[in-house]
């Protein structure tokens, strides 16, 4: 799961990136109120609502577009080829998408659960 937040980090600046992981307790595992991450980062608690606000929105983007064109991917070569040997590709399907899901609640969660 570590390694799905960090893949979804990617396309986050690096105050971005230092919000969420602050926020989310991922640096040493103490989560951070937005006021509390205000002084560390030297900005306003507005500004540090406007930059978790943009940094959660392209997380969840690019880590439920991936796991939507893994889906995309799966259903194709289903209808084109039958179902494969092995887990159908329909069922690792919607697996990725309830991970997509289970991804964007939990990204979604470590930042509102802490106000």
């Amino acid at each position: 799961m570590i390694e799905a937040i960090e893949d979804a980090f990617d396309p986050l600046n690096c105050h971005e990136v230092e919000v969420l992981k602050l926020g989310m307790g991922l640096e040493d595992s103490n989560r951070r109120t937005i006021q509390e991450i205000s002084p560390i980062l030297g900005l306003t608690v507005s500004q540090i609502e406007e930059i978790e606000k943009t940094a959660l929105a392209k997380a969840i983007k690019k880590l439920l577009f991936n796991l939507l064109r893994q889906a995309k991917v799966r259903t194709q070569r289903h209808q084109k080829l039958g179902t494969p040997e092995g887990l159908p590709d329909l069922e690792v399907a919607r697996k990725l998408l309830k991970e997509a899901h289970h991804m964007a609640n939990l990204l979604g969660f470590a930042t509102s659960s802490k106000e």
